[in-house]
C-alpha cells in the first residue's frame, strides 16, 4: 500500500494534537517523570528554599532601616550603606530554587488537599521573614497609627506622624495620602492600636491578616475551577502554589490578598446563587483597594443569567433583566460602600486614589512606557517642555482606552458566545469526573472578568508585581476551554515577574529603561494590528444582547487549505 502524503512524523505530530485537545489528563499522566514520581521530593526542596529565602531576609529585605543606595547581590558580607550582598546573592538563588520546585510539580499528579498543604509548607516560614520586595507594610502599619492618632490618611501624611515607625516608611508613602478605603485603614488602626507601640508587632497582625487573604484564595480557586469545568488541582498550582503569592501576599503581605480573596469569595457566592452576600464581600473587597469594583459588572451579568434560568426561559440575555440584576447589585454594594464612609467618617476619597502610583514611572506600565518614550524624543529635540505632559498624557490615554476595553469586554460577556470558526467546531473544554460544571455562559462571564483585570493591569499607570495576582486566580479557574494552550503563558509570566525586583524592594524597571521601552514600542505594534483585525470582526449592532460581539471569521480560501493539508 502507498504512503501517504503526510510522513510518519507528521502523523505522529497530529496524534498528539488530538490527545492534547481530547485528553489532556492523560497527556499530564504522560508529563515530567520527575515530578510525576517524586513530588514529595520536589515539595520538600521547596520548603528548603523557602527557609533559606526567610532567613536571608534578615539582612537583604526590607529592614526597619532604610538602605542609603540599592542593596546588589555580591559577595561582601555587610557594606556601609546598609545591607548585605551575600544574603541578597542567597535570596536571589533561594527564590530560583522556589520556583524550579514550583515547575518540576507542574505534572504531578496530586490532589487540591496535596497543593493546599504544599502552599502551607512553602509560604509558612515567610511569616517569619523580613517583608520582601517591598516596604508597603511599613507604610500600613505608619498609616494605621496615624489614623489611631486622630489624623485622617486621606488629609495627612505619614511624615506628620510622631513615631519613629515614619522612618521604616518608604520616601514615596510620606507625603502621600493614603489610597486605600476604609476597610483595610479600620483593620490598620486596630493593628497599630493593639500593638503596644512595637512595631514589629504590627506588621506580624499586618502579616497574619494577609494569610487570611491567602487561605481563602486557597479555598475559592478549586472551588470555582470545579465548578467551572477547569481542573482543580492544576488551577491550584498554578494560582495558589505559585510562588508570587508567598513572597508578595504572606512575606510582602499586600493588602490586595484581602482583595483578591473578596473578589473571588464573591464569585464563589455567585455561583451558589448567594448573590447580596457576593455583592457585599465584593464591597467589602472594594473598601480595601478600590480595583475590586471591576468585578461588580461582571456579577450583575452572573445575577441576571441566573435569574433568567431560574424563570424557566433560555435564549440570550434582555436589557430588562441586566438593568434590573445591575441595579440591584448596585444597590447592594452601593449600600455598604455608603455606610463604610459614613461609619468610620472618612468620606469617599478612596474611591479616587488619585495620582498616588503615578509618583512611580517606570516602563513596566504600558502607558508610562509610551510616555517615557515621548520624553526621550524630546530631549532629543531640545524640548525639554514634554517632559511633564508626556507621561501625563499617556496615562490619560492609557485610561480612556482601558474604559473603552471594559465596556468591551462586558459586552462580550453578556452577548451570546462567538459563532463557530471555519472548521465548524468550537473548542470546548473537557469535563473530568466529579466536576460540577458551570454553563458556558457563566465560565465566559468569569473569564471576561479576567480578561477585563488583565486590561486593567495592563493600562495602568504603573505595574507593580503582585499586581499580576488581581488576574491570575480569575484566570486560572475559567479558562478550561484552552487550558492547555493558556497555563504555560500564564506561568511563565509569573515566573519573570518573580524577578522583576530585589529582595529588598528595589524595582528593575527604574533601571532597564534603555531595554524596556522598546519593548513598549512593539508592544504598542502588536496591539494595534490585533485591535484593528479585532475592531474589523465587531458586529455594527453593539448594544443588542442577542448579537455575538464578534462576527464570524471568513473561511480560508480553497487554495490555501489545499495547501495547508500539503
Amino acid at each position: 500500500m502507498a504512503e501517504s502524503p503526510r510522513g510518519p512524523r507528521a502523523r505522529l505530530s497530529d496524534a498528539w494534537g488530538r490527545l492534547v485537545r481530547d485528553d489532556p489528563d492523560r497527556v499530564a499522566a504522560l508529563g515530567s517523570v520527575a515530578g510525576r514520581a517524586h513530588p514529595a521530593r520536589w515539595r520538600w526542596a521547596g520548603v528548603a528554599a523557602s527557609v533559606v529565602l526567610a532567613a536571608a531576609s534578615w539582612g537583604a529585605g526590607a529592614r526597619t532601616e532604610l538602605n542609603q543606595h540599592v542593596l546588589w547581590p555580591g559577595v561582601a558580607w555587610w557594606r556601609d550603606a546598609g545591607g548585605s550582598p551575600l544574603l541578597a546573592t542567597v535570596a536571589l538563588l533561594s527564590m530560583l530554587g522556589l520556583v524550579v520546585a514550583w515547575w518540576r510539580l507542574r505534572w504531578a499528579r496530586v490532589t487540591v488537599a496535596w497543593w493546599q498543604t504544599t502552599a502551607a509548607l512553602w509560604f509558612a516560614p515567610l511569616v517569619a521573614s523580613v517583608p520582601l520586595y517591598s516596604r508597603d507594610l511599613y507604610s500600613y502599619a505608619a498609616q494605621g497609627l496615624l489614623w489611631s492618632e486622630g489624623f485622617s490618611p486621606y488629609d495627612h501624611t505619614v511624615r506628620e506622624l510622631d513615631s519613629d515607625w515614619r522612618l521604616s516608611t518608604a520616601p514615596t508613602w510620606l507625603d502621600t495620602p493614603t489610597p486605600y478605603g476604609p476597610v483595610w485603614l479600620l483593620l490598620a488602626r486596630g493593628v497599630a492600636s493593639v500593638s503596644g507601640g512595637h512595631l514589629w508587632v504590627a506588621l506580624l497582625l499586618l502579616r497574619l491578616l494577609a494569610v487570611v487573604g491567602v487561605v481563602v484564595i486557597a479555598w475559592a480557586v478549586p472551588d470555582l475551577a470545579r465548578r467551572l469545568g477547569t481542573d482543580p488541582a492544576r488551577a491550584t498550582w498554578l494560582a495558589v502554589a505559585c510562588p508570587l503569592v508567598g513572597v508578595h501576599f504572606v512575606s510582602g503581605a499586600h493588602n490586595d490578598a484581602l482583595m483578591v480573596a473578596a473578589v473571588l469569595g464573591g464569585l464563589a457566592l455567585a455561583l451558589r446563587g448567594r448573590f447580596v452576600t457576593a455583592a457585599v464581600i465584593v464591597a467589602l473587597g472594594a473598601m480595601v483597594k478600590v480595583t475590586a469594583v471591576v468585578a461588580l459588572p461582571f456579577l450583575a451579568l452572573l445575577w441576571a443569567r441566573r435569574v433568567l434560568r431560574r424563570s424557566g426561559r433560555s435564549g440570550a440575555l434582555r436589557w430588562p433583566g441586566v438593568v434590573r440584576a445591575g441595579a440591584l447589585t448596585l444597590l447592594v454594594a452601593g449600600a455598604v460602600m455608603a455606610a463604610g464612609g459614613l461609619l468610620t467618617r472618612l468620606g469617599f476619597a478612596w474611591l479616587n486614589p488619585g495620582a498616588t502610583p503615578g509618583r512611580n514611572e517606570q516602563w513596566t506600565s504600558l502607558p508610562t512606557g509610551l510616555g517615557i518614550a515621548v520624553q526621550a524624543v524630546g530631549t532629543v529635540l531640545g524640548q525639554d517642555s514634554w517632559r511633564e505632559p508626556a507621561v501625563d498624557l499617556a496615562r490619560t490615554v492609557g485610561l480612556v482606552v482601558l474604559a473603552l476595553l471594559l465596556v468591551l469586554v462586558w459586552l462580550g460577556a453578556a452577548k451570546p458566545a462567538a459563532p463557530a470558526g471555519p472548521t465548524g467546531r468550537r473548542a470546548s473544554g473537557r469535563r473530568g469526573p466529579g466536576r460540577r460544571a458551570a454553563s458556558d455562559d457563566t465560565a465566559r462571564t468569569v473569564r471576561a472578568l479576567g480578561w477585563g483585570l488583565l486590561a486593567v493591569v495592563g493600562l495602568a499607570p504603573v505595574f507593580l508585581p503582585w499586581y499580576y495576582l488581581w488576574v491570575l486566580p480569575v484566570l486560572a479557574v475559567s479558562l478550561a476551554p484552552t487550558w492547555e494552550r493558556a497555563e504555560k503563558p500564564l506561568a511563565v509570566v509569573a515566573t519573570v515577574v518573580c524577578f522583576m525586583t530585589l529582595p529588598e524592594g528595589y524595582s528593575l524597571g527604574l533601571s532597564t529603561t534603555a531595554v524596556g521601552v522598546p519593548l513598549d514600542l512593539v508592544a504598542l505594534v502588536v496591539l494595534l494590528v490585533l485591535a484593528w483585525r479585532t475592531g474589523r470582526r465587531l458586529d455594527p449592532h453593539l448594544l443588542e444582547l442577542s448579537r455575538p460581539l464578534l462576527r464570524r471569521a471568513p473561511a480560508p480560501q480553497p487554495a490555501a487549505r489545499e495547501g495547508a493539508n500539503r
